[in-house]
């Protein structure tokens, strides 16, 4: 699972679905939820989550392709097993990993170092609040407080 700590910019609410634009390390992703997280704030720190299998490669994207969220990187590993590759690159977001077939990865003519570009669907992408370290501190003191007061 990939795991990226993004902050949200803007929040879109619609009556169907709701968009929610997030940036990382100066790349911006946009998420599609049809239910807008009553938690959720502009500002907020959130955790997003892609499986692997979910995000898409491409080397070289000529025509139009309705995948919002594009992401350029650089393949630093590839594991091969059966009939899948489990290629990992480095990208400003960090270490994204894509999970695509043998059949892809040969016919898209991927090499160790070579640059792609990442796809990942707005659909795809889950959020939940980040909680960092400092703040589970902040939370426990809080709590044993309270415990004490009592």
């Amino acid at each position: 699972m990939n795991i990226i700590i993004a902050k949200v910019i803007n929040i879109e609410p619609g009556e169907v679905v709701s968009f929610i634009q997030l940036e990382s390390a100066g790349v911006k992703l946009r998420v599609i939820k049809s239910q807008l997280p009553l938690w959720l704030s502009v500002g907020d720190t959130v955790q997003c989550k892609i499986n692997e299998a979910s995000v898409c490669v491409s080397k070289e994207c000529p025509g139009k392709v309705s995948i919002e969220n594009r992401v350029a990187g650089r393949l630093n590993d590839i594991r091969t097993n059966d009939s899948l590759c489990e290629l990992t690159f480095e990208s400003d977001l960090g270490e994204v990993v894509a999970l695509i077939t043998e059949l892809a990865f040969d016919e898209l003519d991927l090499k160790k170092e070579c640059e792609a570009t990442m796809l990942m669907r707005g659909v795809d992408i889950s959020i939940e609040p980040h909680i960092d370290s400092l703040q589970t501190l902040k939370l426990r003191e809080r709590v044993t407080r309270i415990k004490d007061a009592n």
